[in-house]
C-alpha cells in the first residue's frame, strides 16, 4: 500500500514538473524560443551529420533555418507524448474508476494544459498560439497513453504468470 501511494505521489509530482518545464519553454519570447531550438538542431547536425563542420556559417545558419519548424513540431508531439504518459500514470492505480474514464481524464488533462499553454503563449512577446500546435501536443499525448494503455493490458498477464509461477 506505501509503494502505491509512493507511486501515486511520485507520478503526479513528474506530471506537474513536466508541465511548468512547458510552462517555461512557453514563457521564452521569440528570440529567445528561435535559439533554444537554433541550439537542440545544432547539437543534432554536430552529432548526426558528419560534414555539418565543414559548411560555411551561412549554409550552417540556412540548414538551422530550414529544419526549426519540423524540430519544433517534433518538440511538440514528444513533450505531449511524455506529458501524456505521467498524466496517465497519475490515474492507472485508481480501480475503483472504470479504465475508460481514466483514460479519457489522463487526455483530457493533457488537451486542457495545450490549450492553456497555447493561450499562454499569445501573452508572450513575439509568439502566437496555434491551433495547429494544440493538434499535434493532442496527438502525442493520445499515442503515448494509449501506448502505455497497452503496455498494461499486456504486462498484467504476463505479471499474473510470473507471480503465481504458471506459464
Amino acid at each position: 500500500m506505501i509503494k502505491l501511494r509512493i507511486f501515486r505521489v511520485a507520478s503526479v509530482c513528474m506530471l506537474l514538473l513536466w508541465m511548468c518545464m512547458i510552462f517555461g519553454f512557453s514563457a521564452q519570447t521569440a528570440p529567445e524560443s528561435d535559439a533554444t531550438s537554433g541550439r537542440v538542431i545544432t547539437l543534432l547536425l554536430e552529432r548526426f551529420y558528419p560534414s555539418f563542420d565543414t559548411l560555411t556559417q551561412a549554409a550552417k545558419e540556412e540548414l538551422i533555418a530550414g529544419l526549426q519548424f519540423y524540430i519544433r513540431k517534433t518538440a511538440h508531439f514528444l513533450i505531449y507524448a511524455v506529458l501524456g504518459v505521467f498524466a496517465f500514470l497519475s490515474v492507472v492505480t485508481y480501480p475503483k474508476v472504470r479504465l475508460f474514464l481514466r483514460t479519457v481524464g489522463a487526455f483530457a488533462v493533457c488537451v486542457l494544459y495545450s490549450l492553456f499553454d497555447e493561450w499562454h503563449q499569445t501573452a508572450v512577446s513575439g509568439r502566437s498560439g496555434e491551433v495547429r500546435d494544440i493538434l499535434i501536443d493532442s496527438a502525442g499525448a493520445l499515442l503515448a497513453i494509449l501506448f502505455v494503455l497497452l503496455l498494461c493490458v499486456w504486462i498484467k498477464p504476463i505479471y499474473r504468470r510470473v507471480k503465481t509461477g504458471g506459464t
